[in-house]
């Protein structure tokens, strides 16, 4: 399977002539979820679908106890997950109480082995051709739909992807689908998903 990449232009930096270098992109993404795994291990291995789902379910509860405990959990040969912390800016280390400090996020580090095999990955110009110019908002908000219709949810992240967009971008485009009653969104504004209005609507 070959990967698609389009090309994009760097902001001018000040005083910069002429113009700005490029950098290549990842297009055209698919998000691969937990059914979609279950059922590749499940045709790679002799476990069936409904095995493999437990393993997997297993296995995320599992880091999440050790993560939730503080521990540096260790998947070998894909990398290490720990939790980062944040507290308020402040001063004074008395004034710091442990109510103060709160999960940040997971940090992810990639094992040799898993970034050298991802070194040979196969990439290739998309067939859509150059990216350089920002699709239209029509354009832009019609792939969003067109996407929602082979997929339950979409993100802000997914969305960049796919239209060659930066994530504020994104997000303009989902609030306009939004006040225009196409799609709803789910879950809170940092990690939130979105959905078609009528999916949502049906169940």
């Amino acid at each position: 399977m070959t990967a698609h990449y389009s090309l994009f232009r760097n902001p001018k930096r000040e005083n910069e002539e002429g113009e700005s270098t490029l950098h290549a992109r990842l297009v055209d993404q698919h998000t691969i979820r937990m059914e979609d795994l279950n059922e590749e291990i499940s045709d790679a291995c002799s476990f069936n679908s409904a095995d493999v789902k437990g393993i997997l379910d297993a296995l995320r509860s599992r880091i999440i106890m050790h993560l939730k405990r503080g521990e540096i959990l260790e998947l070998e040969g894909i990398g290490t997950f720990s939790i980062s912390l944040k507290c308020p800016a402040w001063t004074d280390e008395k004034a710091i109480k442990p109510k103060h400090v709160k999960f940040n996020k997971v940090v992810f580090r990639c094992a040799k082995e898993l970034r050298r095999e991802l070194s040979m990955m196969s990439v290739e110009r998309a067939e859509s051709g150059s990216r350089l110019k920002l699709l239209p908002a029509d354009k832009r908000k019609k792939n969003i739909l067109n996407y929602l219709q082979t997929h339950q949810t979409i993100t802000s992240f997914i969305c960049c992807g796919l239209n060659g967009c930066m994530k504020y971008m994104a997000l303009k485009d989902l609030k306009s689908l939004r006040e225009d009653g196409r799609i709803v969104r789910l879950g809170r504004p940092a990690n939130a998903q979105y959905a078609l209005a009528k999916r949502v609507e049906g169940e």
